[in-house]
């Protein structure tokens, strides 16, 4: 008894001096970055459990990437060391201070040593020295409204990046449509070989005045070769592995000032249509009998809105019977914009013999190369019809006189009897047997049944096309590729992503790919969550995007908590 209680003292004294000994230190992984570049930090703790706040590095941008913890014991007495590793991204130049960061053990607060920071702006995109950058550009700077404009974001490396989240801007005050087709091609910048990367969009303005467009954002990471020995880069230093770094690359914002339209001339029919198009009219046949038939084609093409455009007004004879069809339409969106044609044609069938004319077609739409409303007009058509003795037998136009009803052709008459025999005599007549009340409601009845249970079946197997149910789908299906046993971590992380991006988005009824945890914050206290649960959500993002990131290896209780923290988090957003 004696022995175990001198035992248990000895513990409860090492406990204490270990405790009382508690240290915390930080240090990086390098002192000089450019805006944008990533540092590695790490904050350990020897002795204790804390927790770290760094909430004063106003300075950086703070991404965790998990921690670590060892025991040790050497002489019968046991240390333990808990580390804490982050991201941090420059947001200015100058000397930046890494400020003493306060770590909470057993109530009592310890602080880190300050570390200084230099951090100097990325060197000219045209010097060829910076890794990895990006740019906009826009095909005009005063578009007229309606005009289209070329929105260009280029991706510049000279190094491999990987996992690259782009994010576009709002496009507040345009209609924007991506080009589908991305271009890639190489280029050579003093001296220097990059890869060009080039997202389109096409624009057209729907307000008069100064746009801007707001910077678009791209998350990627650096893959390069270690160049020197960095702290705790462990085995990867002696072997020089390869490194991955986090980098936020932030286009600057565009200005356009879009211009109105100018004040149509008297008498104008403005087709709406904007940019630069051409007009043509063909007949497929012009010599025809009374009762054949042609087909007039006119048709629009150029670049600009024409799937805006409508069919012009066609003058035709009188002599003529019409038959308007459906338009064809031949579109396309490429690098210089939105292109194509739009072919209305219009059956004509002559009904009287003789020489006719169909007048030109015109077609007015304002031409922003010259700034200035352009009217088309297409060449008159001539018809020569001659009599046919069939269409003379069968056809026949009446044209009644004010005061005057059209005579009839032809007046009815009895031909001949119907193929089935026509009781004519009052024998034909019998008295049927009454039909029981029971049967009368039940034939009523079966009617409103039936359009009951068609009404029920087509809600029942309507699709729902919605963005909000789009979304909680693709989030259903991101659960499910992560609750599969067998992925990896990398696939593992990214259907979390995938999972708590869509939902997200999905409650806000919008479509997308990615969020960052401050965006993801933002729109889910706007749809009314508490302030504390959106930022346990934001945090859960963060964390995954930092072990995705760090490629660290995820053992299985981990695993098990992320991914019950994610679908707990989708099925809230989906309630």
């Amino acid at each position: 008894m004696g022995r175990t209680l001198v035992i248990t003292l000895l513990v409860l004294l090492t406990a204490v001096v270990t405790a009382d000994a508690a240290t915390v230190s930080a240090m990086v992984d390098r002192d000089q970055a450019t805006v944008g570049e990533s540092i590695n930090l790490q904050v350990t703790i020897e002795g204790g459990d804390g927790e770290v706040d760094l909430s004063k590095l106003t300075d950086f941008k703070t991404i965790s990437r998990g921690s670590t913890s060892s025991f040790q014991m050497i002489n019968g007495r046991t240390s333990r060391q808990l580390i804490y590793n982050y991201v941090l991204i420059p947001l200015k130049a100058g000397s930046l201070t890494i400020s003493a960061i306060p770590v909470i053990i057993d109530g009592k607060a310890h602080h880190t040593t300050p570390i200084r920071i230099t951090v100097s702006q990325d060197p000219p995109a045209d010097s060829g020295q910076r890794d990895v950058y990006v740019t906009a550009t826009v095909s005009t700077a005063s578009p007229w409204i309606g005009q289209q404009v070329i929105y260009t974001f280029r991706l510049f490396n000279a190094v491999q990046v990987a996992d690259a989240k782009f994010q576009a801007p709002e496009f507040t005050g345009f209609h924007a449509e991506e080009v589908k087709d991305r271009k890639s091609y190489r280029t050579v910048i003093n001296g220097r070989e990059f890869i060009v990367t080039e997202v389109i969009f096409i624009l057209v303005p729907v307000k008069t005045g100064p746009q801007t467009i707001e910077p678009a954002v791209l998350q990627v990471g650096l893959v390069q070769r270690s160049r020197r020995p960095r702290p705790f880069a462990g085995m990867d230093a002696f072997f020089g592995r390869t490194e991955m770094t986090t980098r936020m690359l932030q286009s600057d914002p565009v200005t356009v000032t879009v211009r109105d339209l100018p004040t149509r001339p008297p008498g104008t029919v403005f087709s709406g249509l904007v940019g630069r198009f051409d007009l043509s009219a063909v007949l497929d046949k012009t010599d025809l009998q009374v009762g054949d038939s042609t087909t007039l084609a006119v048709t629009v093409s150029g670049r600009g809105n024409i799937m805006d455009a409508a069919a012009p007004a066609i003058a035709t004879p009188v002599d003529f019977k019409t038959y308007a069809d459906n338009p064809e339409e031949t579109i396309q969106n490429d690098a210089d914009g939105t292109t194509g044609s739009k072919t209305f044609r219009t059956a004509l069938v002559p009904v009287k013999a003789g020489h006719f004319r169909i007048d030109p077609v015109r077609l007015t739409y304002f031409d922003v190369d010259q700034g200035d409303y352009r009217t088309l007009i297409s060449s008159a058509l001539a018809i020569r019809v001659s009599p046919s003795e069939a269409a003379t037998a069968d056809i026949d136009v009446f044209r009644a006189a004010p005061d005057q009803m059209p005579r009839l052709k032809n007046r009815v008459e009895f031909t001949g009897r119907d193929i089935l025999p026509l009781k004519e005599g009052l024998e034909a007549l019998k008295t049927r047997h009454q039909m029981s009340p029971l049967l009368f409601g039940v034939l009523m009845v079966l009617p409103v049944l039936g359009f009951a249970v068609t009404c029920a079946a087509i809600r029942l197997t309507r699709r729902d096309d919605s963005p909000g149910r789009i979304m909680a789908e693709r989030a259903r299906q991101a659960l499910k590729t992560a609750s599969a046993g067998d992925t990896s971590d990398a696939d593992f992380l990214s259907a979390l992503y995938r999972a708590l991006v869509s939902a997200i988005l999905g409650r806000r009824g919008v479509t997308g790919a990615a969020l960052t945890w401050t965006e993801a914050r933002t729109r889910l206290i706007e749809i009314g969550w508490e302030m504390e649960d959106a930022d346990a959500a934001a945090r859960l993002l963060e964390e995954i995007e930092s072990f995705n990131y760090s490629g660290s290896t995820l053992d299985i209780a981990k695993r098990a908590d992320l991914l019950d923290q994610t679908r707990q988090t989708v099925r809230r957003l989906a309630q």
